[in-house]
């Protein structure tokens, strides 16, 4: 007996202890669970929403200015900012119209603005200095850099009320016509198109009718007949569809045209983007200008000569060196005459002119 109540003793002794354990692991689960209904869990936070910008121009969206230089370079600057910042082009004018983006930036109707400097006549009179007949650019790349250097060295107060990004030139343009130009006579009466700017008055010297027109609008021109050529970059040829209506003689002219386009974005809306972004920004778009931009219309320029001569027979003119002093005579006046303009906007007109003679030369004796 003795030995059975030590045993049911023991026995019970076990249990309650166990059942002390379960309790106290319950209790302590309870407690734990409790603790964790009743905290506040912080939800994760949201990414910051992107930098989104609106880029306009002139381009059709099938050129290679929107899908090289346009696309190119919004794929640069989202990739250098980890996406914070966002760029949608807006090509063909539906955005802003070629001649007034760059009013369109200042006023903020567009983030980013990219169109030609011929297109505001008198708007940017330091930089239309580029483009004076007269001043030959052996192709596009050294017509690119010597615009760029004159930027940085000459710093036109007209381009202080946006914060600009890149420009580049097309290089020599080329009178393209349905009829062979050889000697000026052939030119004399002919209505002859032009992005606006001094080369409308070249074409005036040389007994030519100018008929001054934004690029989009040539074809439907040259069609009905309005224009019988015009001096462009050979680009346009492919780019614009020009070879259609034109281009069967290709008059040779390297003094007598050069176009320039600008990049450049809303000066607040550069501002209000933050320091570390503006550099990386800064940084991409320098390396994506020097890797890519100087020379694209050298290489577009050559593939809208092919692809005229692909689609019809086209007869390329020299003129000889007497026939184009003769040229470059006549083209003279609008220098000379430029320079009294700067002067008149109270800018040292020589200085100007020399500047751009200079950087031009320099330039062109890169390879």
């Amino acid at each position: 007996m003795i030995v059975k109540k030590r045993t049911v003793s023991s026995n019970l002794r076990s249990g309650l202890c166990l059942l002390a354990i379960s309790l106290v692991l319950s209790v302590a689960g309870c407690g734990t669970s409790t603790t964790s209904s009743n905290s506040t869990v912080s939800p994760p936070a949201e990414a910051p929403k992107p930098i989104e910008l609106k880029l306009a121009h002139f381009w059709p969206a099938t050129h290679t200015a929107e899908k090289d230089i346009a696309q190119g370079w919004i794929k640069a600057v989202e990739k250098a900012t980890d996406g914070k910042v966002k760029i949608t082009s807006y090509p063909a004018e539906t955005l802003l119209k070629s001649a007034e983006t760059y009013e369109g930036v200042v006023k903020g109707v567009g983030d980013i603005g990219i169109s030609a400097y011929a297109y505001t006549r008198g708007r940017f009179p330091v930089v239309e200095t580029f483009l004076l007949p007269g001043i030959s650019n052996n192709n596009s790349k050294t017509a690119s850099l010597a615009l760029m250097e004159g930027i940085k060295t000459l710093k036109p107060k007209e381009l202080q009320d946006t914060h600009h990004l890149f420009s580049w030139a097309t290089g020599p343009g080329n009178l393209m016509s349905k009829t062979p130009l050889r000697e000026l006579k052939d030119i004399k009466g002919l209505e002859i198109g032009a992005t606006a700017g001094p080369r409308g008055d070249a074409i005036k010297l040389l007994g030519a009718t100018p008929i001054t027109m934004p690029m989009p609008e040539w074809y439907e021109a040259l069609q009905k007949g309005m224009m019988k050529g015009g001096v462009a970059p050979l680009e346009t040829m492919q780019g614009f569809r020009l070879g259609e209506v034109t281009g069967n003689y290709i008059t040779m002219t390297p003094f007598l045209y050069n176009q320039a386009f600008f990049c450049t974005m809303n000066l607040a809306k550069w501002n209000s983007i933050p320091a570390d972004v503006q550099k990386q920004i800064t940084d991409a778009t320098e390396k994506f200008y020097v890797e890519n931009v100087p020379s694209v219309f050298d290489r577009i320029n050559e593939a809208g000569l092919k692809w005229t001569q692909d689609k019809k027979k086209v007869e390329i003119i020299n003129l000889s060196e007497a026939e184009t002093a003769k040229w470059i005579e006549l083209i003279k006046p609008l220098q000379t005459d430029y320079v009294t303009f700067l002067n008149s906007k109270g800018l040292d007109g020589e200085k100007i002119l020399s500047a751009v003679k200079e950087v031009t030369g320099k330039n062109n004796k890169l390879k």
